[in-house]
């Protein structure tokens, strides 16, 4: 397997299938929903002092190093069409509903948001996905919302000044990215006693595509111990791979792949496509 010597590729696997568009719900207890791979640094992480000198860095590597080239957006995929064979229940159409619509709303105020995150208005790679990901966290206050089916629109959150809890956290950052010509869907995980949403970016069908984009985070973010992303496998054997795009991270420190929380879960699509 081509790869740079400084990742080893661990694969953890959970075997899902996935029929009538649809993920077997008995094999989600041990893993988050389809096959799950860890990209595992082999040397010790290096701490950085700060975010600021993070970027600094990757500045600075980017001018010097003419050899090292940003990953190209994936091509957004295909999603099976919902049809008579689709039986979703009150709830998860009404969650599906609620996320499309808080994620979908007030353009015009999240392309501002962006520019004034990237200072760009097209021509968005993975460098611009991290710089999302990385002022979101820098401005996020969490805040326990009592009221779990309601959601705020993107918008709303961003002029709040970044309050909110997962599911705010998860339209906002699936909102800028969407925007941006990527896409994401929103995970809800339950473990039992604890439930959490978290989004994910599609970065592709291609494993060099995905060894790409890991690289690329590895690089930027050195502190980081993995990098988690995960497989999703369709009906023809065609797969798609997924980048935790969660507030989680490593050794102290966040980064987009960071650590899955654990639990069953239900897969929410922009296009009201749901998994489960």
């Amino acid at each position: 397997m081509a790869h740079k010597k400084a990742l080893t590729f661990i694969f953890l696997i959970f075997f899902i299938s996935v029929t009538s568009g649809c993920i077997n719900t008995g094999s989600l207890n041990k893993g988050l929903v389809t096959e799950y791979l860890n990209t595992q640094l082999t040397e010790d992480p290096v701490r950085e002092e700060n975010s600021e000198t993070q970027e600094n860095n990757v500045a600075e590597k980017n001018e010097s190093d003419e050899s090292f080239t940003l990953p190209e957006i994936p091509e957004v995929p295909t999603y099976i069409e919902e049809g008579p064979a689709y039986s979703y229940s009150a709830e998860r159409r009404r969650m599906s509903l609620s996320f499309q619509r808080a994620i979908n709303s007030d353009e015009e105020r999240i392309k501002e948001e962006i520019f004034n995150i990237t200072g760009k208005s097209s021509g968005y790679n993975m460098e611009d996905a991290c710089a999302v990901y990385n002022h979101v966290n820098r401005q996020w206050k969490y805040r326990y919302d009592k009221n779990a089916e309601f959601f705020f629109r993107a918008s709303q959150t961003i002029d709040s000044g970044y309050v909110g809890d997962c599911d705010d956290y998860s339209i906002v950052i699936s909102a800028l990215l969407k925007n941006m010509g990527f896409n994401t869907r929103v995970v809800t995980t339950y473990n039992g006693s604890y439930g959490h949403a978290f989004p994910e970016i599609y970065i592709g069908d291609d494993l060099d595509t995905v060894y790409r984009i890991t690289d690329y985070i590895a690089e930027r973010y050195p502190f980081a111990e993995s990098v988690w992303y995960c497989e999703r496998e369709l009906d023809d054997g065609m797969k798609q791979y997924w980048l935790n795009f969660d507030w989680s991270g490593s050794n102290g420190y966040m980064h987009p792949g960071g650590v899955y929380f654990d639990g069953k879960s239900v897969i929410y699509y922009p296009n009201g496509l749901v998994e489960y």
